[in-house]
């Protein structure tokens, strides 16, 4: 019964059971969001992850997006909130990579230094304290008992 069907066959109705499936999914869930996206009240959202070579916020692209348009404060919090977000996956990538190559503390500092250095705007924002003390309970989750607060708030103002 099986060898009748081809793997094209399978492929092609997989495919179309998938789309079928997202259809329904994007029609039930998310039709007032396709209804104004369609009708240009909405854009869509732009996904902002940092990238360790180009910063988010690089100043001369800060200073022509100030001159031409006023960022509101939400869309602010929101850009925070992504950066927060990628932040703390990396954290988590960190710890993660430390405890595979069983790293000494200074080694795991300077590591985790390096990282936090790759975001600046978290550096003076009001999220650094909860970044800090997740750092802390995700090595203390980890067996990594390396830091207490203070030194993890330390490492942000370090600059060898």
């Amino acid at each position: 019964m099986f060898t009748q069907i081809s793997w094209t066959d399978y492929l092609l109705a997989v495919s179309i059971l998938l789309a079928i499936y997202y259809l329904f999914v994007g029609v039930r869930y998310f039709s007032g969001n396709l209804k104004a996206l369609l009708a240009g009240k909405r854009k869509l959202p732009q996904k902002t992850s940092p990238c360790p070579g180009f910063p988010d916020h690089h100043p001369t692209l800060q200073n022509e997006a100030s001159e031409n348009v006023s960022v509101s404060t939400d869309e602010y919090t929101d850009d925070e909130f992504a950066e927060v977000e990628y932040l703390i996956e990396k954290i988590q990538t960190v710890i993660a990579d430390a405890l595979g190559k069983q790293l000494v503390k200074e080694e795991f500092r300077k590591y985790l230094r390096l990282v936090l250095k790759e975001f600046p705007t978290i550096k003076t924002s009001v999220l650094r304290p909860s970044v800090n003390e997740l750092i802390v309970s995700e090595c203390e989750k980890q067996g990594i008992g390396a830091f207490n607060e203070d030194e993890v708030d330390a490492l942000w103002s370090e600059e060898r």
